[in-house]
This record gives structure tokens, sequence and C-alpha cells, in this order.
């Protein structure tokens, strides 16, 4: 019996298979690196990675020619991004109350010992010499000992840690109490003439706003400001001349720490309790009208602190100081306005040709420094015409007849119209604007719809004067539309409701005009007969001419021809219901040809217009 051979094997096949084995091999070597490297990758930029892929089993692999495979290079890794982060928002800290805030209760308890140790020097200096107490050189020394030491400890304390608050506030008691104890001496017992007296108190005054500046601290300059404005008047009794002398050294000595500092407000704070007194005094030399003397006095005093504001405020904003621009620069601007108050209340006490020759002085210089002044802000030049344009308007009250008013303001808003045309200066403009709108309320005033109704009412209140007056009323409104027209202050598409409506007043205007002019020229009856007649012709004919207008003009069809048909119907209106029934005579004949005649001038000119239309659109669609 034979035993059966095994089959032969291929040795080829078997080299082939090892070859393929060894390349898959080496392939899921350089897989299983680049797997690797992306992990990496992916866990750098915070993406979870990818479950590990297991590679399937490899079913049976057939048979084929043997080629060589290159190895794989590796991946080179790819610079890591970073990942989106959502934005985040910083989170507002709980709020503190304001009794918790650093500094807030110190700074409350600083600034009420300031006020009773002030009230206490105070009652010092005069409920002890009311009552006999002490003496007089022992209260005059007592203060100025006690004064000396409080500013000497609050030197001594500055240096200290936590001592600013403590310091600020004992200096500012120390200062305050010098110039009250000062103004004491000469007004309470004749020691010290008035003159050297507030020589003396603006010394001390400057004393302590240098302190205030060496410190680089607003506060110890405003405590040392209103505490001695503030109790001053009580030692000298109520407002008077020589409280005003003291007032006014501390609003010229504590100017000088405002210079090259954002200061913003030391100057409302120094000027404001001399602007306070002069304007008491003031009223009460108009009310109960004592001597003469007294008002020049006053008069004198206001022009002295509007100067010394006119001059803080332009040395303060001038080219390159902090103060100029922001709020410093405003609140400088909003001080030399209060600073003018007094003067512009000075008329008061003084005469009408006195007033006015003294408001006429003062608006040119004003008016003039803010035309001329270019290195000067804007906010601080418009400040100076704005008080220079009040005083040209006092002057006109002053100066002027009570007839005469209305014309004279309105002429000076048609040249401050025509100056804004010129310079392009839209603040100008407004001043005209405001001009014209005072004189506008003045006109209606003087010459009311009433006086139109009647021929009596138009004898006891028209005239020359309301013809005058009438006259620069149109000139005036023409004016304001012409410079709102060409300083481009609407749109040009708004153009023609802006002239209808100016139309209307002036129309107004003119009747008052015609109708003053006739009763000037001619009796009260026949003058109102003639006035009114011709101003219904004058209806008319400016309804005609805003028809011939709107067909002309396409652009503003609508609004020219609807102001045409409204002034048709009320020419027609006026000529039935009022010059049918008030009108007589030839006169009346006369207004009705005359209208009549122009409403068939407009029917006709119409009629031609549509019909010249109808051939167009016929040759069009032809």
């Amino acid at each position: 019996m034979t035993t059966p051979s095994s089959p032969a094997v291929d040795p080829r096949l078997v080299t082939a298979l090892s070859a393929e084995c060894d390349s898959i091999g080496r392939q899921l070597r350089h897989m299983g690196q680049n797997l690797s490297i992306l992990q990496t990758q992916l866990a750098s930029t915070t993406v979870p990675a990818p479950a590990p892929v297991v590679p399937a089993p490899v079913a049976s692999v057939p048979v084929v020619p043997i080629v060589p495979v290159q190895p794989m290079q590796p991946v080179r890794p790819q610079q890591s991004v970073p990942a989106w982060q959502p934005p985040t928002y910083p989170v507002a800290a709980p709020r503190q109350p304001w009794w918790q805030r650093d500094g807030v209760i110190s700074r409350l308890l600083a600034a009420a010992g300031v006020a009773v140790t002030l009230i206490g020097v105070v009652m010092l200096l005069v409920l002890a010499a009311q009552a006999g107490l002490f003496g007089p050189p022992l209260r005059v020394l007592g203060g100025a000992l006690l004064s000396g030491a409080l500013v000497f400890a609050g030197v001594r304390v500055h240096g200290r840690p936590g001592g600013t608050v403590g310091a600020i506030a004992l200096a500012a008691t120390g200062f305050a109490g010098m110039y009250l104890d000062v103004v004491a001496a000469s007004v309470l017992y004749g020691w010290v003439t008035t003159p050297l007296a507030v020589v003396i108190a603006f010394g001390i005054a400057a004393a302590g706003v240098a302190l205030a500046v060496k410190w680089d601290s607003e506060s110890l300059a405003l405590m040392i400001v209103l505490g001695a404005a503030v109790l001053a008047p009580v030692l000298t009794s109520g407002i008077s001349l020589t409280l005003i002398g003291f007032l006014f050294a501390i609003q010229s000595a504590t100017f000088s720490a405002q210079l090259g500092r954002d200061w913003k407000y030391l100057g409302m704070a120094r000027t404001v309790p001399v602007v306070l007194a002069l304007l008491v005094a003031i009223a009460s030399e108009s009310i109960f009208s004592e001597s003469g003397n007294s008002a020049v006095q006053l008069v004198i005093s206001a022009g002295v602190v509007a100067i010394v504001g006119a001059g803080c405020a332009m040395a303060v904003q001038w080219t390159g100081s902090p103060s100029r621009d922001g709020v410093a620069g405003a609140w400088s601007t909003a001080t030399f306005v209060v600073s003018t108050l007094p003067l512009m209340s000075v008329g008061a006490v003084l005469g009408r040709t006195e007033s006015a020759v003294l408001y006429g002085i003062v608006a040119v210089l004003l008016l003039s420094a803010g035309a001329s002044a270019k290195p000067l802000p804007t906010q601080l030049r418009f400040g100076l015409g704005a008080t220079g344009a009040l005083a040209l308007l006092l002057c006109c009250f002053s100066g002027a007849t009570e007839s005469l008013i209305v014309p004279l303001i309105l002429t000076v808003g048609m040249i401050f119209l025509g100056i804004s045309l010129y310079a392009g200066s839209r603040f100008v403009f407004a001043l005209g604007t405001a001009f014209v709108a005072i004189g506008s309320i003045g006109y209606l005033t003087t010459v009311p719809p009433e006086a139109l109704t009647t021929a009596r009412a138009a004898s006891m209140q028209l005239g020359a004067i309301t013809a005058l007056s009438s006259l620069t009323a149109i000139g005036a409104l023409v004016m304001l539309v012409w410079a709102i027209h060409r300083l481009k202050l609407i749109a040009d598409s708004n153009a023609a409701v802006l002239w209808a409506a100016a139309g209307f007043g002036v129309l107004y205007a003119v009747t008052c005009a015609l109708v003053s002019s006739g009763v000037e020229i001619f009796d009260s009856a026949t003058g109102f007969v003639v006035g009114h007649s011709v101003a219904t012709i004058v209806w008319m004919l400016a309804a005609t001419s805003a028809l011939v207008l709107g067909l002309n003009n396409r652009q503003h069809a609508r609004v020219l021809l609807g102001a045409g048909l409204a002034l048709t119907s009320a020419a027609v209106a006026k000529l039935f219901l009022f010059d049918l029934a008030t009108l007589s005579g030839l006169v009346r004949s006369v207004a009705f040809l005359v209208v009549g005649l122009l409403l068939l001038l407009v029917g006709t000119r119409y009629a031609r217009a549509f019909a010249k239309q109808e051939q167009v659109s016929s040759a069009s669609t032809s």
C-alpha cells in the first residue's frame, strides 16, 4: 500500500505574501504615528478626540504582482489654532452705600466743622461785641490767633498719612476766619479804613488760594471763598458798598488759581457772591431811590465786576489753557455771563439817556470783542456776542420812544441778518432772529387786528409810526426768509412753503401799512376806506402772482397754486364780506372792477395752460 504524497508548495507565493505582510505592517506603523499627531492637535484645540479606529480584519489576500511600496512621509504637525472663546463682560461690583465710600464721612464732618467754627468766630466778633464781653482788642486778637493756629495745624497735619481732608478743613477755616476778622476790625470797630481793609482781605484770600494751589486742592479754595463770602454780610449788617468791596476782593484775589488748571467751580464761586450783592443793592436803590452818588457808585462797581469777569474768562480760555474747552471752558463762559448781570441791571437806577449811552458803549465793546478775538474759543465768543446783543436790546428800549421801539428793534434784527448773510454765521443769524421775533411780538401788540376793523379804531391806533413799523416788519420777514434760504437751514424742496408762510405775514403788514398811510394822509373815514380798497387789490395781485408762478414752476407748483387759491378766496371773501359792507362810492367800484379783471386774467391764463397741456398729450398719444 502506498502513502499519499503532500501537495507541492509554491515558494514564490510564500515570498509574495511575506513581502505584502511586511508592507502592511509598515503602513500601519505610519498610520499610528499620524493618528498620534492628529490626536495631539485635536487635544490642543479642545475638540473631543474621535474614537480610535479599529482596523477591519483582513480577509483573503489575492495574489498580486509584487510592487515596491514607498514609505509614507510623516505629516508635519500644523500650527495649533486657538479655540474661539466667548466674549467676557466685566461684572459690575456691588455698589456700596454712600456712607461706606472712602472719605465721604470724613469730608462731611470736615465741612460741618468748617461751617460751625466760622459761625463761632462770627459770634465771637458780633455777639460778644453786642454783649460787651471781652472787649474789642481781645475779640479781634483772639479771632486772629485762633485763625492762625488753625492754618498752622492744617500745614502740619497735611504731611501726615490720611491727613489731607483734615488739613484742608483746618486751613480753610483759618483763612476764612482771618478774612472775617479783618472785616470786623474795619466795619465794627473802625480800626482800619475800608480801602486798607479791602487790600488786607485781598492778601489773605490770595494767600489761602496760593496754599490751595500748592496742595492742588480746589476744595480748599472753594471753602475759603464760600466761607468768607457767606458770613461777611453778617458783619457788615446787610448789603452795602463796603460789603461789595470785600466781596470784590475775593473775586479778584482768587482768579490766579484758575490759570493753568482745570478747576471748574472756583470761578462761579468767587463771582456769584459779589453779583448777588450788587443785584440786591441795585434793586434797593431802584425801589427806595436813595442818593444819586450811591447810584453812580453802583454803576462803577457793576462795570468793574463785569470787566474783571471778562478779563478772567479771556485769560483762562486763551490759546493753550487747559480750561479752554470742555466743561471747564463752559463754566468759565457761564461765569463771565453771570458777572455782566449787574451791569445789565443798572439801567434801573439811571435815566433813559444815561442808560442808552451806557448800554450802547457796552454793546459796542462786547460785540467787537466777540467778532475780533480770534484766539478765543467759540463758546466764549458766543458769550461775548450774546451779552453784547442783550446790551444792544436794552439800549433800544432805553434810547427810543415807546412808539419807535418796534421799528428800531426790527431794523437791528435786519442788520444782524444781513451780517449773517455776509459772514455765513448761524450764530449771528440766531441773534437777528431773536431781534425779529421780539420786534414782531411788539408789532402785533401795537398794530393788533382789531385796529383794522373800524375807522374809529384805525384813527385811534394807526398813523405814520405804525406805517413805518409795518414797512420794517415787511423788510425783516423778507430778510429772515432769505437768510434761512441762503444759509441752507432748510431743504430746497421746502423753500416754497417757507416763502408762502412768510407771504401771509407780509400781506398783513402791507394791509396795516396801507390803512395806516390812508388814515395819516386823509381823514379817518376816507383813509380807512382807501387803505382797505387798495389792500384788497394788493391781495388779489399777490394771489395772481402766486398762481402764475405755480403754472411756470413745476417743482413748487402745488405749494404756489395752493397759496394762490387761498389768497384768491381770501380776497374775494374780503371783497364781499367786508368791503361791500364797509366801503362806499367810487372806491368800492374800483375795487370790484380790479378784482374782477384779475380773476378773468387768471382764469384765461389757466384755460390756455390746460388747453396747451391737452394738445401736448394728444400729440404724444398719436
